[in-house]
């Protein structure tokens, strides 16, 4: 299978589409930097500490498939190893954690926050991220995604004590809390000092699946509200990604200001559009082993052109991607159907107007 031929560049047709014209076709993207290197033949466990092998796993992305997105994602454990939570790496899937580093709260104050330039792969991923910039910067916007406060507090001391110190020790929970978004906001800013890039947040442990929204308002909701008003003043709002049910959830994310939200494929678009689409951009939300890794090309294509039918008119903006990270073994034919089929129904996509070659009966 070949890869359709767009007219535009990633970096033009994502900054046309901002502006309100009309692009060759609707923004899409693939969250695949560090589930993709076995692809390749590439150990993920090298991935993780070779800029060269970043940097050849991104520019063989880019040829092979052409979304719009570039950059290596800090992912959901980065920070956290960075701060000191011990991670272990295998060959051909994405690391995880064995040993938190926060044993005891009283930790907390003797911790500082991480230093960019010297912490955990921080050092590894600032090349990386450098000499991509100076190879596709003219036609790519390179950014970069992380994990939020929730999220990070949890890699710092284990999920199981998290969601148990919540009830029984929130005071203290108050403080690794106060301590991970200042961590979140410290490194997003340094690394836009140094390098230019933007960065988005994910916050797996947010979602409905996890914590109630009584939880969510209180030990989410103030600490992005924070984060959001930082990034700010180095970048503009950051978009948001929380995995499984958020909708009880919508209102209180609308409150924190972000400028968009990913959704899961548990949620539906046109509910999501409904609810905020006139007050932040949405993104979404093809089912990623079901349809993106395990489907049929046409179940694929399908399933795009249902996103597209249902996102594009979001008034501002819609952008196509899978519910979640691309998953590890998703096969190359099936990331091309993805990419082809957001060119065929996505063409001449305009911001807040639907794309009509998604109709049924338009071909």
């Amino acid at each position: 299978m070949e890869l359709m031929q767009n007219e535009m560049t990633p970096r033009e047709r994502l900054t046309a589409y901002a502006r309100g014209e009309e692009v060759d076709r609707i923004p899409t993207t693939l969250s695949a930097g560090e589930t993709i290197p076995f692809l390749y033949g590439i150990s993920i466990r090298e991935y993780y500490f070779s800029a060269d092998l970043m940097i050849e796993v991104e520019s063989r992305m880019a040829k092979d498939f052409g979304a719009d997105n570039m950059g290596m994602g800090l992912g959901l454990r980065t920070l956290a190893e960075a701060i000191g939570t011990k991670l272990h790496y295998t060959d051909d899937n994405v690391s995880f954690i064995t040993e938190p580093i926060i044993k005891d709260y009283s930790q907390l104050s003797n911790m500082s926050t991480v230093n960019i330039n010297k912490d955990g792969r921080l050092p590894i991923l600032i090349e990386a991220f450098s000499r991509l910039q100076e190879r596709f910067g003219k036609e790519r916007i390179i950014s970069s995604g992380m994990a939020g406060p929730l999220t990070t507090a949890c890699a710092l001391v284990g999920a199981d004590k998290f969601l148990k110190d919540i009830i029984k020790r929130p005071d203290e929970v108050r403080l690794l809390m106060e301590y991970s978004t200042a961590c979140v906001i410290n490194c997003a800013r340094d690394l836009n000092a140094k390098l230019g890039i933007s960065l988005s947040l994910s916050e797996p442990i947010a979602s409905g699946n996890l914590i109630s929204r009584k939880m969510f308002e209180r030990w989410l909701v103030p600490y992005l509200k924070e984060i959001v008003d930082a990034f700010k003043t180095f970048q503009n709002a950051p978009s948001l990604h929380i995995c499984g049910k958020t909708k009880d959830r919508w209102e209180d994310l609308l409150t924190c200001g972000i400028s968009g939200f990913w959704a899961d494929n548990c949620e539906s678009l046109q509910e999501i559009k409904a609810f905020m689409g006139d007050q932040v951009s949405i993104s979404g939300n093809v089912t990623p082993v079901e349809i993106l890794r395990n489907g049929t090309i046409s179940e694929i294509d399908e399933a795009v052109r249902i996103c597209i039918l249902e996102g594009s008119d979001s008034p501002m903006g819609y952008l196509l991607c899978p519910g979640c990270t691309t998953p590890v073994g998703t096969p190359k034919e099936n990331m091309i159907a993805f990419m082809n089929a957001a060119s065929k129904y996505g063409r001449s996509a305009k911001k807040g107007y639907p794309c009509r070659y998604a109709e049924k009966n338009i071909r």
